[in-house]
């Protein structure tokens, strides 16, 4: 792999993994597209998603530092118990169990899906999810949330693993359907996501392959940090303002293209 592959590979992880649209699926329609192969290599994931994890971490520190503050000091105290953090901190984690379970009950037949025609297909069910996406829920407070909106949006990301359908996407549009304004739901949805990546990169290091210079691995990370931290800003900004289907043509268009494209050459 060249730097200029590992450039553009971080390039559309960091842009994909948090607009709606499915990094997972991008990635293998890039390797597709630019010949590169249509399987995606251990040590791209990890790269990549280690830089998009930075970006959450650094957007969110506050919320990261509310929930783990609040977790933590609920352990050892009553009262702090009765606070937003301790609240925040449990939710984080009814939605994350449900991903764990699916993802590692299931991943054989994930990984069985990562090539263009599933993907192609679960874009466009990724389209049809943010089309009806409510705008926004009347729940503005962690008080408000229940245990029950967590584990479903935890377990709509669990299924979000298959390459193709949108985590932020379909997560944030489950929470958004339960109740949680257009504020709250994606604060949630990308903090289910650091538990579940961060699970991910531990699980991924003891199998990591070394088929990738470290070069490439950090120009990869890099721009998926740099980029994700962007794209970070332009989905809050386009939740705020109820544009969230406008990204379901795209997602359909490039299906079709995807289709049409493996007809005419297979």
């Amino acid at each position: 792999m060249t730097l200029l592959q590992a450039l553009i590979l971080g390039i559309v992880q960091g842009l994909t993994e948090f607009l709606p649209v499915s990094s997972s699926g991008h990635l293998v329609l890039a390797n597709y597209f630019l010949g590169w192969g249509e399987g995606l290599s251990l040590s791209v994931d990890i790269a990549t998603n280690t830089g998009t994890l930075l970006a959450v971490l650094i957007y969110l520190r506050r919320d990261v530092g509310q929930a783990l503050g609040g977790f933590f000091s609920g352990l050892r105290s009553a009262e702090a118990r009765t606070g937003d953090g301790w609240r925040l901190g449990l939710l984080v984690l009814a939605g994350s169990v449900p991903t764990a379970i699916i993802g590692l009950a299931l991943s054989g037949v994930f990984e069985s899906l990562n090539t263009p025609l599933p993907v192609a297909i679960a874009l466009a069910v990724t389209g049809v999810i943010l089309w009806f996406a409510p705008k926004s829920g009347p729940k503005h407070t962690v008080r408000q949330v229940t245990f029950k909106d967590a584990f479903i949006g935890g377990v709509v990301q669990g299924v979000a693993v298959i390459p193709g359908i949108s985590r932020s996407g379909s997560t944030i549009s489950a929470l958004l359907g339960r109740g949680l304004d257009k504020e709250l739901a994606p604060k949630l949805s990308f903090l289910m996501y650091l538990v579940v990546s961060f699970g991910v990169a531990l699980l991924g290091i003891r199998e990591f392959d070394g088929s990738i210079g470290v070069p490439q691995l950090l120009v990869m990370t890099a721009a998926s940090f740099a980029v994700g931290y962007g794209a970070l800003l332009l989905v809050f900004s386009l939740l705020r303002r109820g544009q969230f289907r406008a990204f379901s043509p795209y997602l359909w268009a490039l299906s079709a293209f995807t289709l049409i494209h493996l007809f005419v050459t297979r």
